[in-house]
């Protein structure tokens, strides 16, 4: 779109950067393979930073260290804070950005460590304390990556292991027949590792059989239950478990698996955000992930840190997929302590509303869930939209090739003109993926209503070589009046179906581009009224083919263009597709759920840019 959001941006809360997914080989319906990006690979589990950290920002450099390749797209980290000279948090992100968010909490000198998940930037993190000084250790497990690599399969939490350990490592097969569908071409494991009635003060360490690495999963203190998500490489099918200082009973729970499988998902690193903050209790609460988390509909898990807070009783939290209760636990904690854990739980739903869901044990507390990213199938496409017109007819290496459903110009950005490779790109549009609530394929037409500005401007109700219209404002003798606008519009819509061969039209929806200047040059007269005189007629047009149609524009310009649209109006109640103004899936998804263009109508679809490609999310 030539386009609307350049010109004026809705204000919203939300402001992030969303790494979208992009696939570069040919997508069509017979595709149902990953892509070759955002793959998994585990490496020996080893240290890459430590140090010193404060409140201010330590950048850390990660790729080039431990086996991480300078095209890693995002990292996993253990985090490990010792002696904190103060209660607090720490937070580790991408480099350079800084969100509100928390990776462990941790009490005054308190030991503590926790996983995450975390975007590079440059081949870099950063990492930085909300209170004091301590020291943080980091070690890497693995990393995600363009290439080769093992895809993810979220699998319904479920326990594979529960055992009383000591300080010789324990072998715990992770792969066959009582590993809750793990198969035995799987490379890691997502475990939750919890650990209770320790008799001395330590750590467990999770490694692959075999492999003992001097790093630590989870430090705790004698008698406390803690727990903590563990990524780990598997050798021979299994890994191993063992405690540091006398023995503990150690619980590991499944929640997902990598392996070859084509068939399996991929990984898209956001920078973080935080997705939800509610007070729970110990009835299940649904926690929705693709309203403004920039989690698409057609994601199959997500990857989050639940952070809990203020809990009223020793317990525990358990996250799982939306409708589904295993009696797992994804975080243990004593009344009042705060805590957290990252998470990968499979998401349930609707390709609109992707959920997990959450309850404590016994009590109540409150939940922060912030998402560090999300996993997609290969049979989905990316979970969102793509428009693309005559600017990138030059540029077809540019198209995407996931989108889930895609618009194409038919104008060549302005009413009177056509798009040139407009047959080229609803080609590339047939091949959306779908699995949206969208129309796979949708068009969208320039508008205006220049008057004595225009090339050519009506004279009667006639199409010149085309049909008699019916006019609800009377007759068009060439005035600049709303006679005559209603049919300048009609006949550049009669034009964009009849002049521009566009096959079987009443198939689409037709999206009218309302816009004020521009790239595309729309001209407006000053009477509103004869500007929605001229939108009418277009409407007119296309619903006479039995044609659906929608209006594209922000309420700022619509308002400018047409005034404020009466329920006696045609324009009244027509779906609203809004640009956000901005780069960011999340913010899109936040514009959902803003005014609609006109009374009566729903937002059905909003848009975001990458680069210089639009992206669009469904609303509905």
């Amino acid at each position: 779109m030539q386009r609307v959001h350049h010109f004026v941006a809705l204000v919203l809360g939300v402001l992030l950067v969303v790494v979208g997914l992009v696939v570069v080989t040919p997508a069509g319906a017979a595709q149902a393979a990953a892509p070759l990006t955002g793959r998994y690979t585990p490496v020996e589990t080893s240290r890459v930073y430590a140090g010193s950290v404060g409140t201010k920002p330590t950048v850390v450099p990660i790729s080039g260290k431990a086996g991480v390749p300078s095209n890693a797209r995002a990292v996993v980290l253990n985090v490990e804070v010792k002696s904190p000279t103060a209660a607090g948090y720490v937070r580790v992100t991408p480099a350079g950005s800084d969100p509100q968010v928390v990776t462990q909490a941790f009490t005054r000198g308190g030991s503590i460590s926790n996983l995450t998940t975390v975007k590079l930037s440059g081949g870099r993190v950063q990492v930085k304390l909300s209170a004091g000084a301590a020291q943080v250790y980091f070690d890497v497990s693995g990393y995600y990556a363009d290439g080769r690599g093992s895809t993810y399969t979220p699998v319904t939490n479920s326990r594979v292991f529960g055992a009383t350990v000591g300080t010789d490592p324990t072998e715990v097969p992770l792969t066959g027949p009582d590993a809750a569908g793990v198969p035995s071409d799987a490379t890691a494991v997502a475990v939750n590792v919890g650990v209770q009635s320790q008799t001395a003060d330590g750590y467990v360490r999770v490694t692959s059989a075999g492999h003992d690495a001097q790093v630590a999963a989870q430090v705790y203190r004698a008698d406390t239950p803690v727990s903590n998500l563990v990524i780990v490489g598997l050798s021979g099918g299994a890994a191993q478990v063992k405690v540091s200082a006398g023995t503990a009973t150690v619980y590991m729970d499944v929640t997902g698996y990598y392996s070859s499988a084509t068939s399996g998902s991929v990984f898209v690193p956001i920078d973080t955000v935080r997705a939800y903050s509610g007070d729970l209790g110990t009835a299940a609460s649904p926690i929705r992930l693709s309203g403004t988390a920039g989690v698409p509909g057609t994601a199959t898990a997500v990857v989050a840190t639940a952070q809990v807070t203020h809990p009223s009783a020793t317990g525990y939290l358990r996250l799982t997929p939306a409708g589904q209760d295993p009696q797992v636990a994804t975080q243990n904690y004593r009344a009042g302590q705060s805590v957290a854990a990252l998470t990968m739980p499979k998401v349930t739903g609707t390709t609109v509303d992707r959920r997990v869901q959450a309850k404590v044990r016994s009590g109540t507390a409150h939940l922060y869930l912030d998402v560090s990213g999300y996993f997609l199938d290969g049979s989905s496409g990316s979970g969102i939209g793509a428009d693309i017109s005559y600017p990138q007819c030059s540029t077809p290496s540019t198209w995407p090739q996931d989108q889930s459903f895609a618009v194409v110009g038919v104008n060549g950005g302005r009413t009177t003109e056509s798009n040139d490779c407009f047959n080229q790109q609803l080609a590339w549009a047939l091949t959306s993926h779908g699995g949206t609530s969208q129309p796979k394929v949708q068009l969208y037409v320039n508008t205006a209503n220049p008057g004595a500005l225009a090339s050519v401007w009506p004279k009667s109700n006639t199409i010149p070589k085309g049909p008699k219209v019916v006019n609800p404002y009377g007759n068009c003798t060439g005035g600049y009046d709303k006679a005559c606008s209603f049919m300048y519009g009609y006949t550049r819509a009669y034009e964009d179906v009849q002049k521009r061969n566009v096959p079987n039209a009443s198939k689409y929806r037709w999206w009218l581009d309302v816009e004020i200047g521009g790239p595309t040059g729309a001209t407006w007269q000053s009477d509103k009224l004869q500007n929605r005189a001229d939108l009418e007629g277009m409407v007119e047009y296309f619903t006479s083919v039995s044609a659906k149609v929608g209006i594209y524009s922000t309420r700022y310009q619509l308002g400018l263009v047409t005034g404020t649209i009466p329920s006696t109006s045609s324009l009244y109640g027509l779906p609203s597709w809004v640009p956000t103004g901005g780069s960011s899936m999340a913010e899109a998804q936040a514009t959902c759920s803003s005014a609609p263009l006109t009374s009566g109508s729903t937002v059905v679809m909003t848009q975001y840019e990458i680069g210089a490609i639009d992206r669009n999310v469904s609303c509905v």
